[in-house]
């Protein structure tokens, strides 16, 4: 079935095509005039256009969640074209330093992924106001406990999210990676992952001084073994706590099977 497509002629009624400029937006026609949209390779360099056809500028946020960041203004001489993607660059922008990788997305820094994070998020979850818990302490949002809640009435869930996120890779997994890189020893993303939501609950000094730890900085992998390392966890008052026991169970497929299966 034939459909319109948006196209461009000149006052002489001839077909445009390549980068036109219209009112305050750029847009880009295909060889046979037609308007294109979202993203788009010209030369080495790529640009995103709207549902619209209007290219984009400044920040870019796809489905994905990933962010990209699209030059605002042109600099010839530092190869920055106003539009085309930045990428495997540093960029200082609002005064702020953020690194683009070869593909263009944002790096954050982050140890931990995100499905590692969500995975943590859905046993913690999640609390707007200050509450106490049942061994008498202060908590709000995703467990969050220390000095990053003091004088904090409330917490929306994007900002109890970002807080979790930046509290679990400068206060946990900056200390397990530390370790691991004295003794020599690189975990998958996973395996990582799995010991970050550990320590999360835990304590890092809980994890550093476990069975487990030891086992699998040792080279074990054995999915008995690690997912028995893992239950030992799960006690409380000389008791085994069923949630505590769930979590550690979840926690040892992460590590020896990435599935990344949360409090479901």
């Amino acid at each position: 079935m034939a459909k319109w497509q948006w196209c461009l002629v000149d006052d002489n009624n001839v077909l445009l095509t390549g980068w036109q400029k219209v009112g305050d937006f750029w847009y880009y026609l295909k060889s046979n005039g037609a308007m294109a949209t979202g993203w788009l390779q010209d030369s080495s360099r790529w640009y995103f256009l709207n549902e619209n056809g209007q290219m984009l500028t400044g920040w870019y946020q796809d489905e994905s969640t990933k962010w990209y960041y699209l030059y605002e203004t042109t600099d010839s001489t530092k190869a920055q074209y106003k539009g085309a993607m930045a990428a495997n660059c540093t960029l200082t922008i609002d005064n702020k330093s953020y690194s683009f990788n070869s593909d263009g997305s944002m790096e954050d820094g982050s140890l931990v992924s995100d499905a590692g994070i969500d995975f943590i998020k859905s046993w913690e979850g999640f609390y707007p106001e200050p509450y106490v818990d049942c061994v008498g302490v202060l908590t709000l949002g995703y467990g969050m406990t220390g000095d990053e809640i003091k004088g904090l009435s409330s917490v929306t869930e994007p900002q109890a999210s970002e807080m979790l996120k930046n509290l679990i890779n400068t206060q946990y997994a900056n200390i397990i990676k530390s370790d691991l890189d004295d003794k020599g020893v690189t975990l998958t993303q996973n395996e990582f992952d799995s010991f970050a939501s550990f320590s999360y609950n835990c304590g890092t000094s809980a994890l550093l001084g476990s069975t487990l730890y030891r086992n699998v900085v040792g080279g074990v992998r054995d999915p008995d073994t690690i997912t028995a390392n893992f239950q030992a966890w799960s006690n409380g008052g000389g008791q085994r706590i069923e949630g505590l026991y769930r979590r550690r169970t979840k926690e040892a497929a992460m590590f020896l099977y990435a599935d990344y299966t949360g409090n479901v």
